[in-house]
């Protein structure tokens, strides 16, 4: 009899904590969506619920993309300490709805809301062009912190503070899809801090497709790799329409000559 007491008990204490965390939401308005020359047409909006007075932070990353940088000042065509940049989103953005400086310095990291973008840092590495012994040990936070700086300046990594709407527990925001962006999956995560705890929702996938108007098995072309192939191979077309035509004029030529011998061997 105490044992069912005991599991009531610790049942009822539990289940606003468990409700709670069902209550966090997250959801896309696309799951799919092509772009064409000018991304920044297309909209896509995040939206869900959220228990109010708690902060809103939808993580944005898109797949891998290596960064090729180099130490460099001079513009020789020889770089002696280029290097990759490995293990970094080729989009990256972080929107909330307040302040990062009103949620504590210890949930940052794991949110991705740190201004430096440390979390990136520590799951990056760099793979050197040239073997130059020491320099890589050296410099390779200099190469990190300037591969940050390059994805940051084309605006593939942003902290956008403040920019999630709010309305009860509902929330939402759009994704801001830029010129340059890469294709493939785009995870979009919903976060929280609760009972001293970051909380997640599910994560959900963007895909992002090239528009298309001719598809090569699994492979599809852009328009903008149609209108090239196009113009490359329209003087090649034309050339060999002028040459089937030639031919047509010399076999019609040769028809005529023939004609011409029969009818004087005839006479």
């Amino acid at each position: 009899m105490k044992m069912t007491v005991f599991l009531i008990l610790c049942l009822f204490l539990t289940a606003p904590l468990a409700a709670s965390a069902a209550s966090i939401s997250c959801q896309l308005s696309k799951d799919e969506i092509e772009v064409g020359l000018n991304p920044t047409k297309e909209k896509i909006t995040v939206f869900g619920q959220i228990p109010e007075g708690l902060p809103v932070i939808v993580r944005v990353e898109g797949p891998m993309r290596p960064v090729l940088v180099s130490l460099s000042q001079n513009h020789s065509f020889v770089k002696c300490s280029e290097a990759e940049v490995l293990g970094l989103p080729g989009f990256y953005q972080v929107l909330t709805s307040q302040s990062v400086e009103k949620i504590p310095i210890q949930y940052w990291d794991t949110l991705g809301v740190n201004p430096d973008y440390r979390q990136l840092k520590e799951k990056a590495w760099t793979r050197m062009r040239q073997n130059l012994g020491e320099s890589y040990e050296k410099y390779q936070q200099d190469y990190l912190s300037l591969a940050l700086k390059i994805k940051d300046h084309e605006q593939m990594l942003a902290l956008r503070q403040g920019v999630v709407q709010r309305q009860g527990q509902q929330f939402w925001v759009d994704i801001p899809l830029l010129a340059g962006m890469p294709l493939g999956e785009i995870k979009v995560t919903a976060l929280t801090v609760m009972d001293n705890k970051v909380i997640a929702a599910p994560t959900q996938v963007l895909q992002i497709r090239p528009a298309s108007i001719l598809s090569l098995g699994s492979k599809e072309l852009s328009i903008s790799a149609v209108l090239v192939i196009s113009l490359f191979m329209l003087p090649i077309l034309l050339l060999t329409v002028a040459q089937i035509l030639e031919m047509v004029e010399q076999h019609k030529e040769e028809e005529k000559r023939t004609r011409l011998l029969r009818q004087l061997r005839h006479h």
